[in-house]
């Protein structure tokens, strides 16, 4: 996976996890609507007929969605709205689809009571193919999506030709912005144990863009050793740990990421040169510094 690729599939991922509800709906009309263009139809509430259990249909393959991405909802409410949702589907539009498809975005995959019903779903309903999607089915069809429709989305996006020219200027802000925010530990500065990036479980697309700020990662100590302000580094390392140490209470690795990629540049989307600028630093923590959890000894 080359950075360009890396880049705009961890920011999917995060959009994925993130959204819930609408927002989750919305984006799943956007990824299929990009993806397949006018074989999508996507269905929208009309009155009081509602989008009677159609949340977008594919015609090539006969397929309609159903999409679930709650808030929350307890083990019999789930039961209660994905019946209705099927039974549903096939009384309005049972002589259109072969498949149907449960779109949900249950990250560590779906709770038992949920993949009893579906199987009995299926076995009842002998004619149509029941299939639950998630994040590791949309990431394949994201992967197909051409740049030209990525970057109205996403922005354009960091290449190899933007890790090669960073120099000190890119690296210069970040630094300083990172340097006047005050920290209260003093962790001690390790080198990061072989295996890091498997033991955090961090995703592909995540170690991708860890391992581009690594070959960069010496214009830090390099930046910080030719600085006039000798004590930025240790203020900057300071604020990592400390900014770390908050967002793990919060977040699972791969969020951590997203987060501390807003926390060092800005939350909004900077220009390639930038976010190489951020990947390197944190890449430069990851390696020297106490962020993220090294592995576990073996014992022998």
């Amino acid at each position: 996976m080359n950075l360009t690729q890396a880049y705009y599939e961890s920011r999917f991922e995060n959009l994925f996890r993130a959204a819930k509800g609408n927002e989750f709906q919305s984006l799943f009309e956007r990824l299929m609507g990009l993806a397949y263009k006018a074989d999508f139809m996507a269905c929208r509430p009309w009155g009081n007929q509602g989008d009677r259990k159609n949340d977008g249909f594919l015609k090539s393959q006969r397929c309609l969605f159903q999409v679930y991405a709650p808030n929350e909802m307890t083990s019999k409410d789930a039961i209660t709205k994905i019946t209705e949702d099927f039974e549903g589907a096939k009384l309005h539009w049972g002589t259109h689809f072969d498949k149907w498809v449960f779109a949900h975005n249950a990250i560590d995959g779906l709770p038992p009571h949920v993949q009893e019903l579906l199987l009995d779903f299926e076995r009842k309903n002998q004619g149509i193919a029941l299939e639950p999607w998630g994040l590791n089915e949309f990431r394949l069809i994201f992967r197909e999506l051409a740049e030209g429709d990525l970057i109205p989305w996403m922005g354009v996006a960091p290449t190899n030709e933007t890790k090669a020219r960073l120099g000190f200027r890119e690296l210069q802000v970040v630094l300083e912005t990172l340097g006047k925010r005050a920290a209260p530990t003093n962790a001690e500065v390790r080198d990061v144990p072989t295996g890091k990036i498997e033991a955090n479980a961090l995703s592909e697309s995540v170690a991708t863009l860890i391992k581009s700020g690594m070959g960069k990662s010496p214009l830090v100590e390099a930046f910080f050793a030719q600085w006039h302000d000798e004590t930025l580094g240790d203020r900057v390392a300071e604020s990592f740990r400390a900014e770390y140490q908050r967002l793990r209470a919060q977040f699972p690795p791969n969020q951590i990421f997203t987060a501390l990629q807003a926390w060092v540049g800005g939350s909004e989307i900077a220009s390639p040169d930038h976010q190489v600028a951020v990947f390197t630093v944190i890449a430069y923590y990851f390696e020297r510094c106490d962020i993220y959890e090294a592995p576990r000894a073996v014992n022998r």
